[in-house]
């Protein structure tokens, strides 16, 4: 393993960011279930992350202003071109969404959920923008880590709060949100191409995102998710039967 202070793939601040990311994770999803007590309380925690994964990535612009520069805004601020750039987007949407008794939201959430939570973990464990990046300490680099955090821990809330319920069924509903994944990947590559633009390679619909490892592409990255999803659901599911059938139940004789 190659220790270099940055810019490698699991070098010394990949690790240690790593391992700090995800112990804050675990300690910022198990504080609610001691600080909230009704949800109100847990819809407002919610916003606070989506809102700051959004603000975060679109914290460049403000900073090159301020620093007197001139603030560019990146294709991906503009288009939701990369998988995570959508699911921020529906994080936020999530977030906001007035009554989340509805089935409209169930799906938003459901999708929202484990898009934002995948996205966010492959991001942390192969971040490009690190690699291709330079130092961790340049803020570009350190925003978009931090912002994947961010979602990281909004979308697992969507998940261990109770927006909805961890079922086999889930997997339908997210296969079919990667479809609609796909049609917006469509049309923000279509548009790009329509302007005279360089390929913005949307949901890595025009190239893999590891170009050196071509057959992981969209559709096998699309797939695999889908079958981790049902086998994680699927236990779930095996987990919460099981625990049914070996809760005692109380019968009452009655003596005539």
């Amino acid at each position: 393993m190659n220790f270099r202070m940055y810019g490698s793939l699991f070098d010394l601040s990949h690790v240690t960011y790593i391992i700090i990311s995800l112990g804050l994770t675990a300690l910022f999803l198990w504080l609610p279930t001691k600080a909230f007590t009704c949800q109100k309380h847990k819809d407002m925690y919610l916003k606070f992350w989506a809102w700051a994964t959004f603000f975060l990535h679109i914290s460049p612009l403000w900073i090159e202003f301020l620093k007197g520069n001139q603030a560019i805004a990146a294709d991906n601020m503009l288009f939701p071109i990369y998988f995570c750039n959508l699911s921020m987007y529906l994080l936020v949407v999530v977030a906001i969404w007035g009554n989340k008794k509805t089935k409209a939201f169930n799906y938003l959430a459901t999708m929202t959920g484990y898009a934002g939570t995948l996205g966010a973990l492959i991001s942390l464990f192969y971040p490009e923008y690190y690699i291709h990046g330079g130092s961790i300490f340049e803020w570009g680099v350190f925003k978009s880590m931090l912002s994947h955090s961010t979602m990281l821990i909004g979308s697992l809330y969507l998940i261990v709060g109770g927006y909805f319920k961890v079922e086999k069924q889930n997997t339908i509903i997210y296969a079919a949100g990667l479809l609609i994944f796909g049609l917006i990947g469509i049309i923000v590559n279509q548009t790009f191409a329509w302007a005279g633009l360089n390929e913005p390679n949307a949901m890595f619909l025009q190239r893999p995102p590891i170009e050196e490892v071509p057959f992981l592409n969209a559709y096998v990255i699309a797939l695999m998710m889908v079958v981790l999803i049902f086998g994680m659901t699927s236990l779930v599911d095996y987990l919460r039967i099981k625990q049914t059938n070996q809760t005692p139940t109380l019968s009452v004789i009655s003596d005539h």
